[in-house]
C-alpha cells in the first residue's frame, strides 16, 4: 500500500463508532425500500463514484477512510471534492467504515447520491442508434454486466420493463463498474416503449429460442431496438407478439441457453457491426 500523507479533517465530521446513525443509515440503504423512501442510494468505490461525479450526479455526502485507501488517486479525489466544495465529507474509522461497506476489502470511499430520472423527450438520438429493452431482469449482477456491455457497444439508452430491480441497486452499480451513470436508463411500460420505438422508426428485435433466424444472419436497421428477457421466463408474449423480428444464438454444446448478460453482449456487438 502506498504511504499517504494524513488528510486534514478541517471542520469535517469524524465517525468512530459502528453504532453511529450514519453507519446505520448506510447499511439501510442497501435495501430498496429504504432507498425508495429516502430517495437516496449508495455508491461504493473510487471508479464508481468518479463515474457518477463526472456524469453530474450530485454527491450528497462522501464517506472516506484514508487508512483503507489503496492508492494516491483516492486521496486526490477527496482533496478535489474538498477544494471544489462538491460534497460534505465525513471521515470514518476503519471499523466503522468496514461496518458500512458492502465489500470485502473496501477501498475507503462510499458516497450517497440522489436518483436522476431521464425523460423520453430528452434522449439525444443519432441516425444510427441502438437501444436496449430489458424485461423482467431479476439479478443485479446480470443488470450491471448488461449495462457494462451496452456502454461498450455504444447503446444510446436502456429501457427497463417490469424489472424486479433498478439501476441504483448497489450490486448492479458495482457490476457495471459505475457505467450505470454513463447511459440513460428509463423505466417504462410495454405499450409506451413500443409506441416510442414506432414514433422514432426503430426496428424491433427480440431473442427467442424458437426463432428461425440466427443473430448473425439478420440485416439490422440503422435504428435498432434489442429486446432481452429474464433468464427464468424469457420475454413475455406481450413483447414477442409486437417485435418485427426474432433471432436466436446457436448452441453447440450441452447448454440450452446463455447467461442473459452474455447473450445481450453478443447481440449488441453484432448489431453494431452490421449497421456501421
Amino acid at each position: 500500500m502506498t504511504e499517504l500523507c494524513p488528510i486534514k479533517l478541517m471542520e469535517e465530521t469524524y465517525i468512530e463508532s459502528q453504532q453511529n446513525s450514519h453507519v446505520k443509515n448506510l447499511v439501510k440503504l442497501r435495501e430498496r425500500k429504504h432507498r425508495n423512501r429516502q430517495e437516496r442510494f449508495i455508491i461504493e468505490g473510487l471508479r464508481e463514484i468518479k463515474h457518477a461525479f463526472d456524469s453530474d450526479f450530485g454527491l450528497l455526502t462522501l464517506y472516506f477512510c484514508p487508512e483503507l485507501f489503496p492508492s494516491e488517486s483516492h486521496e486526490h479525489f477527496v482533496q478535489q471534492l474538498r477544494s471544489e466544495k462538491a460534497a460534505p465529507l465525513v471521515r470514518m474509522h476503519p471499523s466503522a467504515f468496514s461496518k458500512a461497506s458492502l465489500r470485502e476489502g473496501p477501498d475507503g470511499l462510499i458516497a450517497i447520491a440522489e436518483p436522476q430520472d431521464t425523460a423520453l423527450d430528452t434522449l439525444a438520438l443519432k441516425e444510427k442508434s441502438t437501444v436496449l429493452v430489458l424485461e423482467g431482469i431479476e439479478k443485479p449482477g446480470n443488470l450491471g454486466a448488461i449495462i457494462r456491455s451496452a456502454d461498450g457497444a455504444g447503446v444510446s439508452a436502456i429501457f427497463m420493463v417490469n424489472c424486479q430491480i433498478n439501476s441504483y441497486n448497489p450490486n448492479a452499480i458495482r457490476a457495471s463498474q459505475g457505467l450505470v451513470f454513463r447511459i440513460p436508463i428509463i423505466a417504462i411500460e410495454t405499450d409506451a416503449i413500443f409506441q416510442w420505438l414506432e414514433d422514432h422508426q426503430f426496428q424491433t428485435i427480440a431473442t427467442s429460442p424458437d426463432a428461425s433466424s440466427l443473430y448473425n444472419e439478420v440485416k439490422y436497421a440503422e435504428r435498432t431496438a434489442l429486446f432481452m428477457g429474464s433468464e427464468s421466463t424469457g420475454l413475455s408474449e406481450a413483447c414477442l407478439s409486437k417485435v418485427s423480428q426474432t433471432i436466436t444464438i446457436p448452441m453447440q454444446g450441452h447448454a440450452d441457453s446463455l447467461n442473459v448478460s452474455v447473450a445481450t453482449a453478443i447481440c449488441l456487438y453484432q448489431i453494431n457491426q452490421k449497421i456501421d
